[in-house]
């Protein structure tokens, strides 16, 4: 199902590190035509090796980029949220998708032609700063995700990322896991089991799980555990 793109989500996008770079009038003339989509969970939104014609912006819900080996082995690349941009950059190359996007959860997004913003490039050249800003964001994402994938434990990789989902910096707080516990594993380098453990090894540190509900006894209290534990292993 698709709707014109209202204010507030004109607002959301524009806190995206792609807009944030163009001035609003060449913003405004990108998301002119464009319409946000409603997605229910495991859809399709792009699959891979097929050409590149859109990219998407996320404004709700989660989705996941899947890219499957030619042995057949499905790796989990990333999970994207709110604000985030899927597939921009092999889109305006008019490349083709070198992984699969799915919905995980319910999704709002906003399908963009890629052509539209390779025609827009020639008569104003400055959205190649977006580009850029965007590129760079995922970039910068890999990388910590990498650093994370080799410095960092089991139990410091699931308190970072239960840190993450949270927007207060002490204090309690209730989280929802926003999707499925074996796509948390996935995405964060560990096996099921491997998950479990690390959070029975985080009571310790305030934390209670219960099903899909994480309840955080301090919030600060447990960024200063994942610091102790960073401490620990860098030494």
């Amino acid at each position: 199902m698709a709707a014109p793109i209202d204010s507030s989500e004109y607002k959301s996008l524009k806190s995206t590190a792609m807009f944030r770079a163009l001035s609003p009038r060449i913003a405004e003339k990108l998301l002119a035509d464009c319409v946000t989509e409603l997605h229910p969970a495991s859809s399709l939104l792009f699959r891979q090796d097929e050409p590149a014609h859109s990219f998407f912006l996320m404004l709700d819900g989660w989705a996941k980029v899947v890219r499957q080996a030619p042995n057949g082995v499905a790796t989990v690349i990333g999970v994207f949220s709110r604000g985030q941009t899927l597939a921009e950059a092999v889109a305006i190359a008019g490349g083709f998708y070198p992984a699969s996007a799915e919905t995980v959860t319910r999704a709002r997004v906003v399908r963009i032609d890629a052509e539209r913003i390779r025609s827009t490039i020639h008569s104003d050249p400055d959205i190649a700063l977006g580009m850029i800003a965007s590129a760079a964001q995922h970039l910068l994402s890999l990388m910590r995700q990498i650093e994370n994938l080799k410095a960092l434990k089991g139990p410091e990789r699931v308190a970072e990322f239960l840190l993450s989902l949270t927007d207060v910096d002490g204090g309690p707080a209730c989280i929802a896991l926003p999707f499925d516990k074996t796509l948390i594993a996935a995405r964060l380098g560990m096996q099921p089991e491997s998950l479990s453990r690390a959070f029975l090894r985080l009571r310790e540190a305030g934390v209670q799980v219960d099903g899909a509900d994480v309840r955080i006894a301090d919030v600060g209290q447990l960024a200063s555990y994942v610091r102790t534990l960073e401490t620990a292993v860098a030494h």
